[in-house]
């Protein structure tokens, strides 16, 4: 019991991080139509601006400054590039943000170097919690890292937000309405594109957190965005693209899925890769995506 417990906690840690990824991307694509490549990019510069900023004012002023700075950031990548590419092939546009995935990279190797940058857990975040002592289904010592605990508190908080601004606000409702229909908003005399543009802010803010929760789990360098990018988008093409319940699903299934085979490290390194593999045979728009979607 206490094994298969601590697998699961391990799970819900794996998937909480592709899940906040995987959020960010699918909104974006949800609402824009736009396939973001330089998702990764933005959890990246999060977890960068993370540990510039905690190391200089501590980690309560970078949890309010570093979504605010990602938010920025975001806003200009849609206003200066990417609202160019809503009309073009998606092939377009994944060239074009990988591009800039590539660039802001460099930009970060050329200020960091390519090395690791240590990542300091806050005092609140660090040790163990010793789940035995509130679980009593659990047998002898049971530990587990409280910052891997509080990712994935953070995760699922970030999800429920996420879902009810979309689902019970006045804003989500005008979004929705122009993921519909943008043009016959537009006719009505509501600026869809202005909250479009908030929208691609609000995908980088939640890449910010997941830089700022996961950065100490999985390093800070120039790649990192990347090697969370490719599983992230598989998780959202799993999950069906544009579909943020989807997402959850799948980035649950590939988190368990990854914790359950640590034991046989041959079969954890592709399993992601045979699960896309066996689902999309079976469902090509994914698990709850929509048909047509990428026509």
């Amino acid at each position: 019991m206490n094994h298969i417990f601590l697998q699961i906690l391990t799970g819900l840690q794996i998937s909480a991080l592709y899940m906040l990824i995987a959020l960010g991307l699918t909104l974006i694509f949800g609402t824009l139509g736009v396939v973001n490549f330089a998702h990764g990019a933005l959890f990246m510069l999060g977890a960068y601006f993370a540990v510039e900023i905690s190391s200089q004012f501590g980690f309560g002023v970078a949890i309010i400054a570093v979504p605010i700075l990602l938010f920025i950031i975001g806003i200009i990548m849609e206003r200066g590039l990417i609202r160019f590419f809503y009309e073009r092939p998606h092939t377009d546009q994944i060239l074009v943000t990988f591009g800039l995935a590539i660039v802001l990279g460099e930009v970060m190797k050329t200020i960091y170097g390519a090395n690791n940058l240590p990542f300091d857990i806050p005092k609140w975040g660090s040790g163990i919690v010793r789940l035995h002592e509130y679980l009593p289904f659990l047998e002898g010592f049971v530990a587990y890292p409280k910052w891997r605990l509080i990712l994935i508190v953070v995760s699922f908080s970030t999800v429920i937000s996420l879902f009810t601004l979309l689902q019970f606000t006045k804003f989500g409702l005008i979004v929705r309405a122009g993921m519909r229909d943008s043009q016959m908003l537009a006719f009505l005399g509501v600026n869809i594109t202005r909250r479009f543009t908030i929208v691609f802010g609000i995908g980088s803010v939640i890449a910010a957190i997941a830089g700022l929760f996961g950065g100490p789990i999985t390093q800070v360098e120039p790649e990192v965005g990347m090697h969370m990018l490719i599983p992230s988008f598989l998780v959202v093409v799993i999950g069906g693209m544009g579909s943020l319940p989807g997402a959850v699903l799948a980035s649950l299934i590939l988190g368990m899925s990854i914790s359950f085979t640590a034991e046989y490290a041959a079969l954890q390194q592709i399993i992601i890769y045979l699960i896309a593999v066996i689902i999309l045979l079976v469902r090509p728009r994914g698990l709850m995506g929509k048909k047509g979607l990428m026509e």
